[in-house]
């Protein structure tokens, strides 16, 4: 099986499938390839099922089409699009201007950010105090892999896609990243915190995910 193979200082072997279905090992300087190619071999049938998903993925995106008639996920809700002189939300439906699908799109997105903006700063302000943490910055992008990020000076990622998902999800996703101020690991201390105030934050992780591989399937992935 074909891979390519990039070297670092970290101390385990690990496997990742790209957008493109490329096979990438991550491994340390020091791994003896027969290691790494035994632990590739190891994997084979993760690796096959995952660049079938990959690939599937890729497909989705390639057919997603937005115009009149289509409906868009908006926390919890569904809403309809419209063909306008003009693009925006207003709290019945989205008005998109008829372009070329590329470019459709990007209007959708460029709502979809604006909206998270005002949104998630507004779950942030309420949940910082609840937690006592304050994020020193904030900033929304279109990460593909993750939800939401907390960077090493505590500084808060999160898609513009989360608004897609239901809002107690969201809730959830503001609250683990601003669990990892205090804790930038998965360890019981962090989880327990998380569960300070969401008892029920398994179920919400749950849900999330599901809406993840829903997204993916539509082509949002």
């Amino acid at each position: 099986m074909e891979y390519k193979l990039i070297r670092s200082r970290r101390k385990t072997i690990a496997i990742c499938i790209n957008r493109e279905g490329e096979v990438v090992v991550r491994a340390p300087l020091r791994a003896a390839q027969r290691e790494i190619d035994r632990f590739v071999c190891e994997k084979q049938d993760w690796i096959r099922e995952k660049s079938a998903q990959v690939m599937q993925d890729a497909a989705a995106r390639r057919n997603l089409r937005i115009g009149a008639g289509s409906v868009l996920p908006l926390m919890g809700c569904a809403y309809p699009v419209k063909l306008a002189d003009h693009y925006g939300f207003d709290g019945i439906c989205f008005s998109v201007m008829p372009q070329e699908q590329e470019q459709m799109l990007l209007q959708i997105k460029h709502l979809y950010r604006l909206i998270a903006e005002r949104f998630i700063q507004e779950r942030i302000a309420r949940f910082s105090k609840v937690m006592g943490v304050t994020p020193p910055g904030v900033r929304i992008g279109s990460a593909n892999t993750s939800w939401g990020s907390c960077s090493a000076k505590n500084r808060l990622n999160f898609t513009w896609k989360l608004m897609m998902a239901a809002p107690e999800e969201i809730d959830y996703v503001v609250v683990h990243e601003l669990a990892h101020i205090r804790e930038h690991n998965h360890s019981p201390r962090f989880w327990k915190l998380v569960e300070t105030v969401f008892p029920d934050y398994r179920e919400r992780r749950k849900r999330l995910a599901e809406t993840g591989k829903k997204l993916r399937r539509q082509g949002w992935g």
